[in-house]
């Protein structure tokens, strides 16, 4: 008898813990309320259960699938935010806007490798493209493309590069000018367009499952021309990359090749 009374608490906790339920709110920003939000219940491997988007005034109501789950709200031009809702019914939201760079859609690709940089991921260097854009006559990118092991929010890859000359010492930190999302173009495939359209966030909603789809990110770490003259001056400044705050598989640590400085003498001169 006791273990039937147990049985019965047990399945009547689950039940509870995963009931379903309504949800409402309102999503604002910094001019008021945001309209057409795409506004989410997801699990924690980010698997989609339900789906809505905000009215013209940022609000939304729907039912939920299981109110331990967590709401995603996405907007093209904001970042996104994930909120657990732990049972709770109404929300308050307001979301930021995305960082954007105003030479992004002016940049042109000068240089294209893949005998730039070499990932090193477990003691294993790995070959990949990257590349450097001038955005003006003095200010230039470099494009260091990311696996990413899932679909995440903003800065995937990390908000700086830092450069570390041969003793592992800092010499300069470059930051990443945008915000992005992963896209499922790869490196030898990608162009302009694909990047740009992902700064707006337009390219696809985060989320969803992609498990098989490789995703990559393309975050543009800005870097002056007299920096670069400074590099192709004095290559030993130039001893290993970091990125600083995302442990993307094979790309932490990134090493110039033999030909990283002639390459960059070669961009400085187009």
């Amino acid at each position: 008898m006791k273990y039937c009374i147990l049985s019965l608490i047990f399945l009547f906790g689950t039940s509870a813990w995963g009931q379903r339920q309504n949800v409402s709110g309102t999503v604002k920003g910094p001019d008021g309320g945001i309209s057409k939000v795409s506004v989410r219940e997801i699990d924690a491997s980010l698997r989609v259960f339900n789906h809505t988007v905000t009215d013209r005034n940022g609000l939304f109501s729907f039912q939920v699938r299981d109110a331990q789950h967590s709401l995603q709200f996405f907007a093209a031009g904001y970042r996104t935010i994930t909120h657990k809702m732990l049972g709770e019914k109404s929300f308050r939201v307001t979301m930021e806007k995305r960082r954007t760079s105003p030479y992004v859609a002016t940049a042109k690709v000068i240089l294209k490798s893949d005998r730039l940089f070499n990932g090193h991921y477990l003691g294993e260097v790995v070959r990949q493209q990257a590349w450097i854009e001038r955005m003006c006559d003095t200010l230039y990118s470099i494009i260091v493309p990311v696996q990413m092991e899932r679909p995440v929010d903003e800065y995937p890859a990390g908000r700086q590069l830092i450069v570390l000359d041969e003793f592992d010492r800092q010499v300069m930190k470059l930051e990443n000018v945008v915000d992005v999302y992963p896209l499922s173009v790869a490196p030898d495939e990608v162009d302009h367009s694909c990047i740009a359209q992902s700064y707006t966030g337009n390219d696809r909603l985060p989320g969803g499952s992609e498990d098989d789809t490789r995703l990559y990110a393309y975050p543009h770490f800005q870097i002056s021309r007299a920096q670069i003259e400074q590099l192709c001056s004095n290559p030993e400044l130039l001893g290993r990359l970091a990125v600083d705050n995302y442990r993307a598989n094979n790309y932490w640590n990134l090493f110039p090749t033999d030909k990283t400085i002639s390459l960059f003498r070669k961009a400085l001169k187009k």
